[in-house]
């Protein structure tokens, strides 16, 4: 396993401590507006959480984790183009194991509903966003890194785009798995029962 990690990966500050709780190991992805070649595309397979507040509602989470939304404190009122914050704290580090393609997600987003945090109406609002585009299930295995690192965030950080190029190493010291190899591998069986009707592609 790596022992340093530069590239993250942008999500809600809220899923990224479901993801390190091991509430939910999927994330659904269309991508953000600004991606580099337009729509979404897994270019990484290993990557640091990026949390971010600008989107978070707690309209789009399940009641019983609505408490857990929080704004930054003192943050200045966040745009598209501004960051909420001058800091950004990289603390859980991820390894795909499975993306897959959800061609029909009217079909299958139904039977997700018990492996994640979000508001039933969510899952299927991200499918009809971009409707040419398709929307992807990822799989993956989470993990708390030794000591948390923040970093200033720079310019060439904001926007709404998926992945970001850091301009420094994270080191990652001994980590701690959100779940172990046992109860992982049993709802990436689950999961991938409800999703047999789709093509995976990684």
């Amino acid at each position: 396993m790596t022992n340093a990690c530069q590239t993250a990966f942008k999500e809600w500050a809220v899923t990224i401590d479901a993801l390190a709780r091991g509430e939910q190991i999927v994330i659904l992805r269309k991508g953000g507006i600004h991606e580099r070649n337009l729509h979404f595309q897994m270019e990484h397979d290993r990557f640091l959480f990026f949390p971010g507040y600008l989107h978070q509602d707690p309209e789009l989470l399940k009641p019983e984790y609505r408490s857990r939304l929080t704004l930054e404190p003192d943050a200045p009122r966040p745009s598209e183009h501004q960051p909420v914050s001058s800091e950004v704290t990289f603390s859980v580090y991820a390894e795909v194991t499975d993306v897959v393609e959800l061609e029909s997600p009217e079909s299958v987003i139904p039977g997700l509903e018990p492996f994640h945090i979000w508001a039933p109406g969510f899952a299927l609002k991200r499918a009809h966003w971009k409707p040419l585009h398709p929307l992807n299930a990822v799989l993956m295995r989470c993990f708390s890194i030794e000591k948390p690192v923040t970093m200033p965030v720079l310019p060439e950080y904001s926007g709404c785009t998926s992945w970001v190029d850091l301009d420094s190493e994270v080191p990652l010291g001994e980590m701690t798995p959100a779940l172990s190899d046992v109860d992982y591998a049993a709802q990436v069986s689950e999961i991938k029962a409800v999703l047999a009707p789709t093509r995976a592609t990684a």
